[in-house]
C-alpha cells in the first residue's frame, strides 16, 4: 500500500524505466508477435465492421470517398435512409422476444446423465436436477446475465459476431444484518435508545459473466473456430485506478504491476509510445487518453518459455511441448501474470450471427444488406436533389431591366416589389426557371432495393410492407410474414445454444459443483431450449392443433388425456397462468359427472299432480289419452279455468300415480 502511495505521489514526475524484466522478453515477445500476427489477419474484416457500423448508427463513414467531388457538398443532400438500424433492431427485437419472453434468465434445461448407469434412484435424480436448475437461475439473475445476452444479441446483428467471457472470479462486499453487541451482550439491554442491529459487509466470491466487445477479441481469423486458433485475446485499456488493483490480487506480480502503472506517468517520447501500445487494435472506440494496455493472453505457450519465466509445469509435460496458458501483460510489454491456465479451457464464448464456412467470424444483418443500404442511399439523394430542382425555386433576373437602385437587393420573397426600367413586361425582368422532374424511375429503385434487403437478411418489413400487397393488410397475411422471418432466425437460435446457452450453463454449473461446493453430486447433463422455444411455438403448435382436429370424434376421446394436451397448448403459448388447477378441474368435471346421470327424460322429471289443474281442457285431455283414460267430453265448467275465458269446460279429474282417475265415484 505504501509503495501505491508513492506512486500517487509522483504523478506528473518522468520516471524512466527501472523494472529489469529480462527474464521476461522472450515469454513477452512471443504473446506480442501472436498478437500482431492476429490483427493483420483480421484487417479485411475490421473494415466491414465499421462500415456495418456507421449504417447501424446511421452516419456516412468520416472517410467515405464521395463518386463526385460536388456530391453531398453545398445545398446538395446528404440524407441517409436508416434502414440497415430498423433491420439490425428488428432481428434483435425478434431473437430476444423467443429467448427471453416471460423468463428472467436465458432458456436452459438440467436433467440427470444415466442415472440408471450410476444407481441413482429416479426420483433423487430429479429432485437433484430441480436444485441445481433453480440454484443457476438464481445465480443467472443476480449477475444479469439476460441484460449482458441482450446487448451481445445486437452487437451480433450489427457486426456478424459477439463474445462472452467467463466465469470471471470477482469478489463483491455483501451487507449483512447482525444483532449489535456490546461487551458481549445485546446493545439494547445496556441501553434501549442504541439501534440493536448492524449492518456489515463480508466479502464473497461471485463468478460472473462478462461481455467483451468484438474491438477488443483477437484470434487467428484464419483458424476454422475458436477451439483451432493458437490463442485467444483480449485487449483492453485500464484507468489507472482500476489497473492497480491487481497489486492486491493472487497470481499477478506486484512489482510488475506498480512498474507498469509507473509508466503512465512518464512524460517522454519513450515511455508514451508504451503507453500507446496497440492503440490500432482498439477499434473506432479507442480513446488516446492516460490509459494503460492490458493485453490478456490465453493459448498455447512452449512449456520451457513459461519454466524460463518461473512458472511452475506439470510434471508429466516435455519442455519442447506446448501448453495452455494464461499471460497477462501491461504497459510496454511487461509481464504482470504468467501461470498454467486455471480452468483448464479458455473462456471465451465466440457465436456467430450466420455462420461463414470455414471462418471465426460470422456475417450479420449490416453485413448482408451493405450493398442494398448504398444503392438506396444514392437513389434517395438523387430523388430529393431532383425534387429541389424541379420545383420552381429558381429564378432568372434580367439586370439590365431592373432598376436596383429602387428595388435596392435581389432576394425574393412573398410581397415583394420589383421595379423595371423602360416599358418592359415584368416576366421580361424576372421569371421562373423550370426543370423536369425524373424521379419517377428513382422510386421504383428504392422499393427494388429495399425488396433485396428484405431477402439478403431474411427479415420481411412486415410492419409496413408494399402497400400492393395483401400481406401486411390482414392478420393472416401479417402471420405469414412473421412467420417467414422466424424460419429464417431459426438458425441465428441455434447458434446461441451451441455456442452461448450451452457451454455458458456448463462451465457455470461445473463451476459451481467444484469450486463453491454448491451444486448437485451427481452428474448432469446441461441442454439449451432456445431454439425448442421457437419451435415450440410454431411446429409443435401447429402439431398440437391437427392432433386436436383428428380426435374431434367423441370416440377417440378415450385415447387421449384432453386437460394434459390443453395444458400443454397454454404453456407453448405462455398461458399457462390462467389454466384452472387440478383441483379445480376435479371439481368441474364431478359436477358435470352428476348432471349427465340426472334423467334425460322431461316427463319422469314432470311433477304431473300439481301441473295438472294449471292446463286447459285439450291439455288435459291429451294427457289423459296418453296414460289411457279416455276423458269425459260432457262434463262442462261453472267457471272458467286459469288460463282465462268466458265459459269452457271444467277440469278434469286429476290422474292419480297409478293412472286411475282420482275423484270422479265411477265412469
Amino acid at each position: 500500500m505504501q509503495e501505491l502511495a508513492e506512486i500517487d505521489q509522483e504523478e506528473g514526475k518522468k520516471q524512466p524505466p527501472s523494472y529489469d524484466s529480462a527474464e521476461m522478453t522472450e515469454l513477452s515477445s512471443y504473446v506480442k508477435g501472436i498478437f500482431d500476427s492476429f490483427k493483420t489477419s483480421r484487417i479485411p474484416f475490421e473494415a466491414v465492421w465499421q462500415e456495418c457500423w456507421w449504417n447501424f448508427l446511421g452516419k456516412y463513414q468520416p472517410n467515405l470517398n464521395w463518386k463526385h467531388k460536388s456530391e453531398g457538398k453545398g445545398y446538395r443532400s446528404k440524407i441517409f435512409i436508416k434502414l440497415t438500424s430498423l433491420k439490425c433492431n428488428t432481428a434483435h427485437s425478434k431473437i430476444a422476444d423467443v429467448l427471453f419472453s416471460g423468463r428472467n434468465v436465458m432458456p436452459f434445461d438440467i436433467e440427470a446423465l444415466e442415472p440408471d448407469k450410476f444407481g441413482i434412484p429416479a426420483e433423487a435424480a430429479k429432485e437433484a436436477s430441480a436444485v441445481m436448475k433453480k440454484r443457476l437461475k438464481e445465480h443467472f439473475k443476480k449477475i444479469r446475465l439476460k441484460k449482458l445476452m441482450d446487448i451481445g444479441i445486437l452487437e451480433m446483428a450489427v457486426l456478424g459476431t459477439s463474445v462472452m467471457k467467463g466465469p470471471i472470479i470477482d469478489i463483491k462486499k455483501v451487507p449483512q444484518v447482525r444483532v449489535r453487541n456490546i461487551a458481549g451482550m445485546p446493545a439494547n439491554q445496556i441501553d434501549e435508545s442504541i439501534n440493536p442491529f448492524e449492518v456489515v459487509y463480508t466479502d464473497e466470491i461471485v463468478p460472473l459473466i462478462d461481455r467483451v466487445s468484438l474491438w477488443e477479441y483477437y484470434v487467428d481469423a484464419n483458424a476454422n473456430s475458436a477451439q483451432d486458433s493458437i490463442g485467444e485475446i483480449h485487449f483492453s485499456r485500464m484507468l489507472p485506478a482500476k489497473f492497480k488493483q491487481f497489486a492486491y490480487q493472487g497470481g499477478y506480480d506486484r512489482e510488475a504491476v506498480i512498474e507498469a502503472a509507473k509508466r503512465i506517468n512518464a512524460n517522454d517520447d519513450d515511455n508514451n509510445k508504451y503507453v500507446q501500445m496497440a492503440d490500432n487494435y482498439t477499434g473506432e472506440h479507442g480513446v488516446k487518453d492516460e490509459k494503460i494496455s492490458v493485453l490478456e493472453y490465453w493459448g498455447l505457450v512452449p512449456v520451457q518459455m513459461l519454466k524460463d519465466a518461473g512458472v511452475e509445469c506439470p510434471a508429466d509435460v516435455d519442455d519442447e511441448d506446448s501448453i495452455e496458458a494464461l499471460v497477462v501483460l501491461a504497459g510496454d510489454g511487461i509481464v504482470i501474470k504468467a501461470c498454467v491456465n486455471p480452468l483448464g479451457r479458455r473462456p471465451f464464448y465466440v457465436c456467430p450471427f450466420k455462420e461463414r464456412p470455414g471462418q471465426i467470424y460470422g456475417v450479420g444483418v449490416a453485413e448482408a444488406m451493405r450493398d442494398s443500404q448504398k444503392m438506396i442511399n444514392s437513389a434517395a439523394r438523387l430523388l430529393i436533389d431532383n425534387k429541389a430542382l424541379s420545383g420552381n425555386g429558381m429564378v432568372a433576373v434580367n439586370l439590365d431591366r431592373i432598376n436596383t437602385k429602387r428595388t435596392k437587393d435581389l432576394e425574393v420573397y412573398s410581397g415583394k416589389t420589383w421595379y423595371v426600367k423602360g416599358n418592359f413586361a415584368p416576366h421580361d425582368a424576372i421569371s421562373s426557371v423550370q426543370f423536369p422532374d425524373v424521379t419517377m424511375g428513382l422510386r421504383e429503385l428504392i422499393e427494388m432495393f429495399e425488396r433485396f434487403a428484405d431477402e439478403e437478411t431474411g427479415i420481411p418489413k412486415y410492419t409496413h410492407g408494399e402497400q400492393g400487397s395483401f400481406l401486411n393488410k390482414t392478420a393472416t397475411g401479417m402471420s405469414m410474414l412473421m412467420t417467414q422471418a422466424n424460419v429464417n432466425l431459426k438458425t441465428v437460435i441455434e447458434n446461441i445454444d451451441d455456442y452461448w446457452i450451452e457451454p455458458i450453463v456448463e462451465a457455470m454449473g461445473d463451476f459451481l459443483n467444484t469450486v463453491m461446493g454448491a451444486g448437485a453430486s451427481i452428474p448432469l447433463k446441461y441442454k439449451a431450449t432456445g431454439a425448442d422455444s421457437m419451435i415450440a411455438k410454431e411446429i409443435k403448435m401447429e402439431n398440437y392443433m391437427k392432433f386436436l382436429q383428428v380426435t374431434a370424434n367423441p370416440q377417440d376421446a378415450i385415447f387421449m388425456d384432453r386437460i394434459k394436451l390443453m395444458k400443454a397448448i397454454a404453456r407453448l403459448l405462455e398461458t399457462d397462468d390462467v389454466m384452472r388447477t387440478d383441483e379445480e378441474i376435479k371439481e368441474i368435471i364431478a359436477e358435470m359427472s352428476n348432471r349427465s346421470s340426472m334423467p334425460s327424460d322431461l316427463r319422469s322429471r314432470l311433477n304431473i299432480e300439481k301441473l295438472y289443474p294449471l292446463l286447459t281442457r285439450n291439455e288435459q285431455m291429451q294427457i289423459l289419452k296418453d296414460i289411457g283414460i279416455e276423458p269425459d267430453n260432457n262434463i262442462i265448467s261453472s267457471s272458467p279455468p286459469q288460463g282465462g275465458g268466458e265459459q269452457s269446460l271444467s277440469p278434469l279429474p286429476t290422474p292419480s300415480p297409478s293412472g286411475v282417475e282420482a275423484g270422479t265415484g265411477g265412469a
